[in-house]
């Protein structure tokens, strides 16, 4: 029977990768929430305090969903499609992972007490160059024009709407580099990831990452802080939003996305994540948002289905 959808011509309609493509960019609305209840959060607490209650939350989280997967087991055959030997390899990416993503959440928490909210999530968002990168050089991942067009695209397109802010707000300097550099270890934490979502589930791999990363913030906390929880409704509000919605359902629904997609095009998908939360930072927090915006949104829009077209976008066998 002839086809009304031809899925060479539209691989985004084939039912294979409609639903992790779903699941993509449903994490990447979620996410664009992080950076305003992390920035309402640091009124009451520090950085490393936010962390902290972010990833204990999310790791008791997880530890409750896979304790009634004790109770409830799944199908046998989904057992043992998710088990396997812990290797020495799957021990340092547990470790490389949580590592990665706590210097990089810490370097992007201080960034914001620096930098307005959008600066700090447009350069903590531009992961697709590093990750592409460390793909190609230590995964041996190969790309093709029409994926590093695509991602040319979207870069560009979502760096347009803080090109005005850089020449307006120099002194804003250090917050975007440390923004930039925490870019650098989100890319080497999705590669990991990606690496272990080959054997193990995504409520394992973010349980054990969480709790892994609480520990590292708990140290840093106790160091440089004051105080470890939150002392008013509205920042613990904003801890428990940050550990249930974004930490468990957004970066859940992310890391079941890598079990499809490459990082490289994970990555640039999550650049719509500035553009959605410069809305919301216009919205509850008054900073500037243009007509501009909406341009970059549909070139962010453009860059990501041609990037989807190319050869990198689907993870590698």
């Amino acid at each position: 029977m002839h086809q009304l959808i031809n899925p060479k011509i539209f691989p985004l309609a084939r039912k294979a990768s409609f639903m992790p493509l779903l699941a993509l960019l449903m994490a990447t609305f979620i996410l664009s929430f992080a950076a305003i209840l992390t920035k309402l959060a640091e009124f009451d607490l520090g950085p490393g305090a936010t962390i902290f209650n972010r990833y204990w939350i999310a790791a008791v989280t997880f530890s409750l969903w896979e304790s009634q997967k004790l109770v409830f087991p799944g199908k046998p055959e989904q057992e043992c499609k998710s088990s396997g030997h812990l290797t020495i390899n799957d021990v340092i990416l547990f470790g490389i992972e949580p590592l990665m993503t706590f210097i990089c959440i810490s370097l992007w928490a201080i960034s914001l007490t620096q930098t307005s909210v959008a600066n700090a999530n447009l350069l903590h968002n531009m992961t697709p160059i590093f990750s592409t990168l460390g793909a190609w050089l230590l995964l041996k991942q190969q790309f093709d024009n029409r994926f590093l067009v695509g991602l040319g695209i979207a870069l560009f397109a979502s760096s347009c709407i803080e090109f005005e802010d850089w020449f307006i707000a120099p002194s804003n300097f250090t917050g975007d580099m440390l923004a930039l550099l925490s870019s650098v270890f989100y890319a080497g934490a999705f590669l990991a990831r990606e690496s272990l979502c080959n054997k193990y589930s995504v409520s394992t791999i973010l349980l054990w990452s969480c709790f892994l990363r609480a520990i590292l913030a708990l140290g840093f906390t106790l160091i440089m802080e004051d105080h470890l929880f939150p002392l008013t409704q509205s920042a613990w509000f904003s801890v428990v939003a940050l550990g249930i919605v974004v930490q468990v359902f957004g970066h859940g629904l992310l890391t079941y996305s890598f079990k499809h997609f490459s990082s490289s095009f994970v990555s640039v998908c999550l650049l719509l994540d500035p553009l959605i939360t410069a809305l919301f930072a216009w919205i509850i927090f008054a900073e500037k948002l243009t007509p501009l915006n909406m341009v970059s949104f549909l070139g962010v829009i453009a860059g990501i289905y041609l990037a989807r077209l190319g050869k990198g976008s689907q993870k590698a066998g």
